[in-house]
């Protein structure tokens, strides 16, 4: 999973998965560590900013809310189930509008800019 390590809402999100995965599949990877970013070279960095990515060991990409389901794809056991959710009508369309409105608000500068400490987003 790559995420923004320069954004607080971010990092949070980041350590809830940690928390959460009960696979041991997930990676957190920070996209601002520039030898992270070489091992996806077909992500560009205003991609990146703009939503949250899973990339599997197969090489497929999964942004947004999907990115999300993907995660709990992965999870054993009731975790697992929840990935079930998107299957219901109008969940997935609703779980990507609600993420691009939290997503929306992470208070970033322009895409590929660095955040200062008083631009980064927070909560």
């Amino acid at each position: 999973m790559l995420y923004d390590g320069g954004c607080e809402l971010c990092r949070m999100s980041a350590e809830a998965v940690r928390l959460f995965d009960n696979s041991g599949k997930i990676d957190l990877l920070d996209f601002n560590d520039d030898g992270v970013r070489a091992g996806f070279p077909d992500l560009t960095m205003p991609a990146l900013l703009e939503e949250l990515h899973v990339v599997n060991d197969s090489g497929c990409v999964w942004r947004g809310a999907r990115a999300i389901n993907e995660v709990l794809r992965q999870q054993r056991g009731v975790r697992g189930l929840l990935a079930y959710l998107w299957y219901l009508p109008g969940f997935a369309w609703l779980a990507d509008r609600q993420y691009k409105r939290i997503a929306a608000s992470r208070g970033r500068g322009r895409a590929g800019e660095s955040p200062s400490p008083d631009t980064a987003c927070s909560l």
